[in-house]
Formats: C-alpha cells, structure tokens, sequence
C-alpha cells in the first residue's frame, strides 16, 4: 500500500515536470514570436523590455514545478513542510531580479539609443532606482521572517549618523556627485578648468570625476571639490573673443582716426564677425612708445583652429590698412637726448 503511496507521488511529480518543459517550451515559441513582431517595430524599447523578462518568466516557471514537487511530499516529513515556508518568497527574488534587468535594460536602451537625455543623469537615475528597489525588498522580507522594521530603522538611523561621521567625505563626494547630475554645470565629454586644472570630463562617477588634461594626463578630482570653487566650461561657449591692441607711431596721430574708422569697416563687412555681438575699435591709449588702439569683435565659430585661421586674417588686414595710410606699427623705442 505504501508502495502504491510513493508511486502514485511520483507519478504526480513526473506530471508536473512533463507540464513543466510544456510550459518552457510553450513559453519560449511564445516569446519568439514576440521577438520577432517586435524586431519589426522602429522603437527598440520593446526589444530590451521583452529580453528582461524571458529569463525570469522562465525562471518562475520551473520554480512553479519544484514548489508543487515539494507540496507533494511535505507530507512525508516536517522538513520539507519548512523548506516550503522559506522558498514561497522566491518568486519576490524571481521579479526583483526581472524589474532590474528591465531597467537595466532601459538604461542601456537610453544610452545607446539616439536620444537626447543625458548618458550620466541616466545611469546615476537607475542606479538610485535599483538601490531603493533593493531596499524595499530587503526591509519586505526582514519583516516577512518577523523581524521589526522599526527596530532596523532605528539601528539604520543610529548606524548611518556613526557612518557619516565615519565617511563624511565619501558622503560629500557622493551627494557632490548627484548636484553635478541635478545642476550639470557640465557633462562627459566638456572642456572645463579652473585655476587648479583644465581638461575634458571623461566620466562622472559617484566618488570622483575623471579628466583628461591637454597633455593626455588623468586627474581624479573629488566631487565635493567641485561645490567650492569656479567652474568655467569653454566647450558650451556661444562665439571666441578677438581682444587685441595694437599700436601704431606717435608720429602717426593724423592717421590714427581714419585706420580705426577703416578697421571697423573691415570687421563689420567680415562674414565670419558675429555683428550681433559687441564689436568696437577705438583709440584708447597714450603708450610709452605708441599710440594704442583696441580691437574687440566675436567670432561666430568657437572651433578654435578655424578661429586663429579668422585672427589671422584680421590681423593682416589692418596691418595692410596701417601701411596703406603710411603709418607704422610701433615697437618700443627710447630717445636719448646728449647735452653738448
């Protein structure tokens, strides 16, 4: 009779397991077809969304058929019976590890995507997201095997005061991090200096920011350095700054107001001078050796070889505009007068 017993509970749990392989089977050719159809579509987003869920559905699937075999037998023994009350929450794991595929899968879909969102914003949104996802879980479950949540909230809080005063400048760096992500005074792949270091971000990370100076070297900056000092970021420049002077003979005073009237008309007739900009060249200084007048104009490119190409030019122009009125450029020169 006991033989008959076990029989007939193999016979149930081979059942299952042949119902087990038709469910993944079935499931697979049915997320094929998905695939496929969605292969399809121009957005791309449904593709990585299908992708995340495939393997945990899976996943539930031949937890179904284990969770069943083992309520087959619970009978047999108490052991059993309590296995069965500590893997009923794995399906909570199952949907947690598909929700952070998913968005993992989201981000990669932002990133690569030709979208015009952020690429750090995002990855710093997603990991904030699946650390609350984690924590929500971990604190669910803490009090599913009966343990006080406000109990471990309060030892969390009394915990993260000592750790903060233990990490205080790992949290600064941290949060200094989430205001580069919040205010993004500047993004992977900026020109930005200060007056302690120039050079191109190449990644923003949760502790340190990494730049690549002009002669090729790294420098790992903390995060927090960045909300006490100045930032300028050239890259996001609108126009380049021509701010020159030039200075022509004292001997040349007559000629002075026809070459800067004929030098602003050079530049206002200048296809490559931002005329909605600041543009002014006046005579403003008695030099020791020279009579000094300032050039003040804008560029309309900021690509800075193609704007010393424009420099260039200008400069030539007027000093083709100085020999045509028979003057001359001045250099510093001294008299020296010899009583007799």
């Amino acid at each position: 009779m006991e033989f008959l017993q076990n029989l007939n509970l193999y016979q149930t749990v081979g059942a299952l397991l042949i119902t087990a392989v038709v469910a993944h089977l079935t499931l697979g050719l049915l997320l094929k077809q998905l695939t496929t159809q969605a292969s399809k579509t121009k957005n791309q987003l449904d593709d990585y969304l299908i992708k995340s869920i495939s393997a945990p559905l899976k996943a539930l699937v031949w937890f179904a058929w284990v969770y069943f075999s083992i309520n087959v037998f619970k009978e047999e023994g108490e052991l059993l019976t309590k296995v069965i009350d500590y893997i009923d929450i794995t399906p909570i794991f199952i949907i947690t590890w598909g929700v952070l595929r998913a968005i993992s899968n989201i981000e990669f879909y932002l990133i690569e995507g030709d979208t015009s969102i952020d690429n750090d914003s995002v990855r710093m949104i997603t990991r904030l997201v699946k650390l609350l996802i984690v924590a929500s879980i971990a604190l669910g479950i803490a009090q599913h095997f009966g343990f006080s949540i406000s109990s471990l909230l309060t030892f969390g809080g009394v915990g993260g005061i000592v750790m903060g005063f233990a990490a205080k400048d790992m949290l600064s760096n941290i949060f200094g991090g989430l205001m580069i992500q919040m205010d993004r005074p500047f993004s992977v792949g900026d020109w930005i200096r200060s007056s302690k270091f120039e050079g191109v971000v190449e990644k923003i990370g949760w502790r340190m920011t990494r730049i690549r100076t002009f002669s090729k070297n790294p420098i790992y900056i903390p995060n927090s350095i960045f909300a006490s000092i100045p930032i300028e970021t050239p890259s996001r420049m609108t126009n380049r700054r021509i701010n020159e002077t030039i200075g022509i003979r004292y001997n040349d005073i007559a000629q002075m107001s026809a070459i800067t009237t004929e030098v602003e008309a050079m530049l206002k007739a200048h296809k490559e001078i931002d005329q909605s900009q600041t543009l002014r060249v006046c005579f403003n200084y008695f030099n020791d050796s020279s009579l000094d007048f300032n050039i003040y104009a804008f560029t309309k490119t900021v690509n800075k070889g193609k704007y010393q190409q424009i420099k260039q030019e200008m400069l030539l122009s007027i000093a083709d505009i100085i020999t045509k009125h028979k003057a001359e450029i001045a250099f510093p020169t001294q008299t020296l007068h010899i009583q007799k």
